[in-house]
């Protein structure tokens, strides 16, 4: 038996904290036996890690929760908030990298860290890049956005491990080019920089309630022409909420249809937007009589037309 969205995203979650403590001890413990400071700060940051874990852990309880009273469209918006919050925790961290490295710049290093330190480091950037891939897989199969924003956090680990395996291993072997670290830390800056964005951009497109999905409509006027019983789809709206979209818009039919039969057109339609987009958990249809009056799509230039149409 599967599991149920909210127990796949807790499961994955729990599996990456505990990956991430186990990684941060490790880091922390061959930092301080070799001397590496930026393997020490390495694991600080992997600790970070779990303050996302933990907003994963605690939103999806509610953002998974059905609609109910105080809340007629879902609570998908706490998706959205827990995205906002991981979104700006890894711009910090991206920052923070960044601006330690320019502070570093020219500075030469006082200690050689050993071999081990570098093993750290490497082990570090496997172990996050296959918890990165997996959560996103596991993501794509739920379409949760939160889970794919936790699993650029994992990746952002990997990433802020390469410039301490270059840093270590060219201190080790040419002591000369310490200034690695500072340039490879820079551009990781510039990755998890720009990974914020990406998980950032759409939460906030969402909350000031931006059309969902561009495609939408040209979708639903696709399906429309398909069914002869509909003469025309206008005032598509659709707006997303979390990982699902709403939808709403009017459907005119021949004027002259009986309610029952205009019902049934509708539902069916309804119907078959819910299976063909997997995204829309909800549309809301009003129907409209094909009149001068009410078409917009292809209007009545008046006359003899505007009549045949009454």
């Amino acid at each position: 038996m599967s599991d149920t969205p909210v127990k796949l995203i807790q499961r994955v979650t729990w599996i990456g904290a505990i990956a991430n403590v186990a990684l941060a001890l490790l880091k922390i413990t061959v930092g301080k036996l070799t001397g590496s400071q930026a393997l020490i700060a390495d694991g600080v940051h992997s600790f970070s890690d779990l303050v996302t874990d933990t907003a994963i852990l605690i939103g999806s309880r509610y953002w998974t929760a059905p609609a109910d009273k105080e809340h007629p469209y879902g609570h998908g918006r706490f998706e959205t908030l827990t995205n906002i919050f991981i979104g700006v925790l890894l711009a910090i961290v991206g920052i923070g990298i960044g601006w330690n490295s320019i502070d570093s710049i020219g500075q030469e290093s006082t200690t050689t860290p050993g071999m081990l330190a570098f093993w750290a480091a490497i082990a570090s950037i496997l172990v996050k890049e296959v918890l990165y891939r997996w959560t996103v897989i596991q993501s794509k199969k739920i379409n949760s956005r939160a889970l794919y924003a936790n699993a650029w956090h994992h990746r952002s680990d990997a990433l802020s491990s390469l410039p301490v395996a270059i840093a270590v291993s060219a201190n080790y072997f040419v002591p000369d080019l310490y200034y690695l670290d500072q340039i490879a830390a820079l551009l990781v800056t510039a990755m998890i920089l720009k990974a914020a964005f990406e998980i950032l951009w759409p939460a906030i497109v969402e909350i000031t309630e931006a059309e969902a999905d561009s495609e939408i409509e040209a979708k639903i006027q696709h399906y429309a022409k398909q069914d002869s019983d509909i003469r025309e789809v206008h005032a598509i709206r659709s707006r997303r909420t979390g990982s699902i979209i709403l939808l709403d818009f009017h459907l005119l039919v021949d004027p002259v249809m009986s309610v029952d039969k205009a019902h049934t057109i509708t539902e069916n339609f309804k119907s078959h937007i819910l299976k063909q987009i997997d995204e829309v958990v909800d549309v809301i249809i009003h129907v409209e009589p094909y009149t001068c009056a009410e078409r917009l799509i292809n209007p009545c230039c008046g006359g003899d037309e505007c009549h045949d149409e009454m």
